[in-house]
């Protein structure tokens, strides 16, 4: 049985497992032995907002993965990971309105959120693909997938971003 999914669908998901690796390696921090977590992280806040974003973006990683190998299955498939990506941009964004940012990492969390609606968007179009009554076409495929790797870069952006907050809210403690 042949899948009948677009044709450049599995093409535009291996680049997204590229672009969804890190750039850059998250910094670790190095405290010295005698400093305390707080003196070493200048707010448990962003501490804590960066290490839900580290484990987020693993977690997008293997979503793409399983989307990757879903667009060579069955419509069925797609829909389940399709179902899980949203329930992943679901489940951070309440995160999100669970944990107020403060203003000195605020653009972090923004760039965050923007990422996780671009990523809901895509798990819609993906969705949409599977439970298509005839076959997507590629560009259907594409935009899916291009919406994705937006969501991705929102992430990396959010990252990235709050590694120079860090600076900000030390000096605003």
């Amino acid at each position: 049985m042949r899948p009948r999914f677009p044709a450049g669908l599995p093409a535009v998901l291996v680049l997204l497992l590229v672009a969804c690796a890190p750039t850059e390696p998250w910094p670790e921090p190095s405290p010295s032995p005698t400093t305390s977590p707080i003196e070493a992280a200048p707010n448990p806040g962003l501490v804590e907002f960066e290490e839900r974003l580290e484990v987020s973006t693993s977690r997008l990683g293997q979503l793409v993965r399983a989307l990757a190998e879903a667009s060579a299955g069955s419509p069925r498939e797609l829909e389940l990971v399709a179902g899980r990506l949203a329930a992943f941009a679901a489940d951070e964004t309440a995160w999100l309105e669970e944990h107020m940012a403060d203003p000195c990492y605020a653009d972090a969390v923004g760039a965050y959120r923007d990422g996780l609606a671009q990523i809901e968007a895509s798990a819609e179009a993906f969705d949409a693909l599977a439970t298509a009554p005839s076959p997507p076409s590629d560009e259907d495929g594409q935009a899916a997938g291009e919406s994705l790797a937006s969501g991705s870069t929102g992430l990396q952006q959010a990252a990235a971003l709050a590694v120079r907050a860090r600076a900000a809210c030390r000096s605003a403690s």
